[in-house]
C-alpha cells in the first residue's frame, strides 16, 4: 500500500495525518469545537477523497473474502464483522484489518488470537480498526471545504 505524498506549492503550516488524527480523538491541545471545526475545515478535501476510495459491501466481494484460503478464518470472521460495522466492501475491510494488524496492533500473535476468542475483546479491536479507518481517510489526500458531512459521520 502506498501512502501519497503532499509538498505544498508554498510555504505553509500543515499539519501531518498523525496530527490530525490526534486532533479528531480529542487528544490534542485543541479541544474547544470551533478550533476543531477550523482544523476540518482547511482539511475538508483530504477526508471526502479518503472516503471516495472505500467501497459499500457486496456478495461478490464477501464470497471471494469467504473462498480465499490465503485468509486465516479467524481473520475472515472479523473482517467480514468489521464491514458490516463500517458499511465497507468485504474485501477492503479485510485489507484494512491486516493494515491495522501490521501497522497499529501493540500485541502479540499470541493475545490476536486471544482477542479473536473473545467477543468483548474482538469488539474492542473492531473499534480500533475503525479509529484507523479515520486515520487512514486523512492520509488519502489533501485540500479544503465544510465540515458537516464529518459530523455527520462521527456522530
Amino acid at each position: 500500500h502506498s501512502s501519497l505524498k503532499y509538498s505544498p506549492p508554498f510555504s505553509c503550516v500543515c499539519r501531518s495525518s498523525r496530527e490530525l488524527w490526534t486532533i479528531l480523538l480529542g487528544r490534542s491541545a485543541l479541544r474547544e469545537p470551533a478550533q476543531i471545526a477550523a482544523e476540518l475545515n482547511k482539511h475538508w478535501q483530504r477526508l471526502l477523497e479518503g472516503l471516495s476510495y472505500y467501497k459499500p459491501p457486496s456478495v461478490t466481494s464477501a464470497e471471494k473474502i469467504k473462498a480465499d484460503k490465503d485468509v486465516a478464518a479467524p481473520l475472515k470472521e472479523l473482517g467480514l464483522r468489521v464491514s458490516k460495522f463500517l458499511g465497507l466492501d468485504e474485501e477492503q475491510s479485510v485489507q484494512l484489518l491486516q493494515s491495522y494488524l501490521q501497522e497499529d496492533y501493540r500485541g502479540t500473535r499470541d493475545s490476536l488470537k486471544t482477542v479473536l476468542q473473545d467477543e468483548r475483546q474482538s469488539q474492542a479491536l473492531m473499534l480500533k480498526v475503525s479509529y484507523f479507518h479515520l486515520y487512514l481517510l486523512w492520509k488519502r489526500s489533501v485540500g479544503s471545504k465544510p465540515t458537516s458531512f464529518l459530523w455527520k459521520i462521527l456522530k
